[in-house]
C-alpha cells in the first residue's frame, strides 16, 4: 500500500511590489519629516526663537519725573503732585460672582460710577479709554479682561485723596482693588503765569511715532504743549526707565530677566520771571484799562500786554498777556 503524503500547508505568497510601496511611503514621510525639521530648526530656527521670546518677554516702561520751573527768587511755577485712580485687576477679583459684584458694589458707593452701563460692542471695544469713558464698572472690568487679565485698568482717575485713603485701607476687604499713584502737573501761580509757564497735554498722535521712539508712552505720558513746557520741553521731560520681565500666557509679570534701567528725572529750570513784579505789572494794567473804560463809558479795552526787562542783561522780569486762561484746567 501506498502511504498517503501529509498536506503541506502553503502559506501565501507575498507581493514584493506591496512590500516596496509600504517602505516607500514610511521613508517619504520620514524625509519629509527630517527636511521639516532641518527648516525649523536650522533654516527657520532664529526666526522661531525671536518669536517665542517676544511671546515670552515684555517691555515695560517705568514713567520719569519731570522737572520744576522756578522764577527768579526760587517761587515755585511748576511743580509734580500725586494724582490717585482706581485700578482693578481682573484676575485678582475672588472666583464667585455674588463676591465680585459684591467688590463692584462698595467701589461704586465711593467713586461714584455706576456698576452696570452701557453695553459692550466691537466699537466700544475699539474706542475704549480708561477714565474717558461712561461704562459702568463691570463693563470696564470686562474689556480689561479680554485684553490683559493680569494688568490694572483704570475705573476713574483723579479721585479725592480722602476717598483713595479709605479705599487703600479697604485693599484686603477689596480683592483686586488697588489706588494707582501718579504724577499730575500743578501751577501754584495759576492764571498770572499762564501763558509764561504753558502747560501739559497728552502726546499728539501725529507725533505718536517720534515720542515713542525716545521711550515715551502715548495715552499716558504728557509732554508741553505751549510756554516754557513746550519750548524747553526736552530739557524738562528727562528719560523713562524699563524692565524687560518674563510673562505667562495671561500676561502676569513673572520675574525680571534684566537688572531694571531706572528712569532719568527731567531737569529743573530757573526763569528770570519775578512773579511778584508779574502779579504787580498785571494788576496796574487792569486798573488802567478800567481807567479808561470809565471814563468813556463802554468797555473798549479789554485786553492788553505789559513787558519789564532789565536793560543791562536783557533779562524779561514780567510779561504779561491780558486776558490769560487758567492752565491747572489742563493738567489733569
Amino acid at each position: 500500500m501506498n502511504a498517503e503524503k501529509p498536506e503541506v500547508e502553503q502559506r501565501p505568497r507575498l507581493n514584493i511590489w506591496r512590500i516596496i510601496i509600504t517602505y516607500g511611503i514610511i521613508a517619504t514621510v520620514m524625509i519629509y519629516y527630517v527636511i521639516r525639521l532641518f527648516s525649523i530648526q536650522i533654516v527657520s530656527g532664529e526666526d522661531y526663537k525671536t518669536r517665542a521670546e517676544d511671546n515670552r518677554t515684555m517691555e515695560v516702561s517705568i514713567p520719569t519725573e519731570r522737572g520744576l520751573i522756578y522764577d527768579r527768587n526760587g517761587y515755585i511755577l511748576a511743580r509734580n503732585i500725586p494724582s490717585y485712580n482706581v485700578t482693578i485687576t481682573p484676575a485678582n477679583l475672588p472666583g464667585d460672582e455674588g463676591a465680585i459684584q459684591e467688590v463692584y458694589r462698595q467701589i461704586s458707593e465711593l467713586i461714584e460710577i455706576p456698576v452696570n452701563s452701557g453695553e459692550i460692542t466691537e466699537e466700544s471695544v475699539r474706542n475704549f479709554t480708561p477714565c474717558q469713558t461712561d461704562l459702568g464698572i463691570s463693563q470696564i472690568v470686562y474689556i480689561g479682561r479680554s485684553l490683559a487679565p493680569y494688568s490694572q485698568v483704570r475705573v476713574k482717575c483723579n479721585i479725592d485723596e480722602t476717598v483713595a485713603k479709605i479705599i487703600a485701607e479697604k485693599t484686603k476687604d477689596l480683592p483686586g482693588v488697588n489706588i494707582e499713584v501718579e504724577s499730575v502737573r500743578e501751577y501754584p501761580t495759576g492764571s498770572t503765569t499762564a501763558h509764561v509757564v504753558g502747560f501739559l497735554g497728552p502726546i499728539p498722535a501725529i507725533e505718536q511715532s517720534y515720542w515713542e521712539s525716545l521711550g515715551f508712552v502715548a495715552n499716558r505720558d504728557k509732554v508741553g504743549y505751549v510756554g516754557v513746557e513746550n519750548s524747553l520741553n526736552d530739557i524738562l521731560i528727562g528719560k523713562n526707565g524699563s524692565r524687560i520681565v518674563e510673562v505667562d500666557n495671561s500676561g502676569k509679570i513673572l520675574r525680571d530677566l534684566v537688572s531694571p534701567v531706572e528712569p532719568v528725572p527731567g531737569n529743573s529750570l530757573r526763569l528770570t520771571i519775578d512773579t511778584r513784579l508779574q502779579a504787580i505789572a498785571e494788576a496796574a494794567l487792569v486798573k488802567e484799562m478800567n481807567s479808561w473804560n470809565l471814563r468813556i463809558g463802554e468797555d473798549k479795552y479789554t485786553s492788553g500786554a505789559v513787558i519789564a526787562m532789565n536793560p543791562k542783561t536783557g533779562e524779561i522780569l514780567a510779561m504779561v498777556s491780558y486776558p490769560s486762561y487758567e492752565n491747572n484746567r489742563m493738567a489733569r
